[in-house]
């Protein structure tokens, strides 16, 4: 096994998962359960930049410190646009709401934007491990 197969292999559970939290966030939107369609979003693009930063050997283990290092490492650089950090932020704030507060503050309308937001960030992430040979397209 080269080592390309072997990143390969450890960055395809963390696309899959991030792709498995997306369709529960649309779930949970489906059931009216807005806030937590929206911090399911949230983890669905956190498991994408976690996988983008293990493709460069980076790991962490708070969210400040995976947002950081996502903005310093690839959009800052211009791997990514600059209104992914914007995009990012957003779906934090609301995952905070929707995780810790204790009345319904999310609407239907952000939870909808919440997971359109997660999924453009999922897409583009995969994208960028494709095109970069970090991870092998699925057949």
């Amino acid at each position: 096994m080269t080592e390309r197969d072997g990143l390969n292999e450890q960055l395809l559970p963390m696309i899959e998962k991030a792709r498995r939290s997306l369709a529960a966030a649309n779930y949970c939107i489906a059931a009216k359960d807005y806030d937590f369609a929206s911090s399911r979003a949230y983890y669905a693009a956190f498991y994408a930049i976690e996988a983008a930063l293990a493709a460069q050997n980076l790991s962490f283990s708070k969210h400040a410190g995976v947002i950081a290092a996502f903005n310093q490492h690839f959009v800052k650089p211009g791997a990514f646009p600059r209104d992914f950090s914007k995009m990012i932020e957003r779906l934090f704030r609301e995952r905070q709401m929707g995780d810790y507060g204790y009345e319904s503050l999310i609407s239907e309308e952000d939870a909808n934007e919440d997971v359109r937001v997660a999924e453009q960030l999922i897409d583009s992430i995969e994208n960028y491990l494709i095109e970069n040979s970090f991870l092998q397209e699925k057949d």
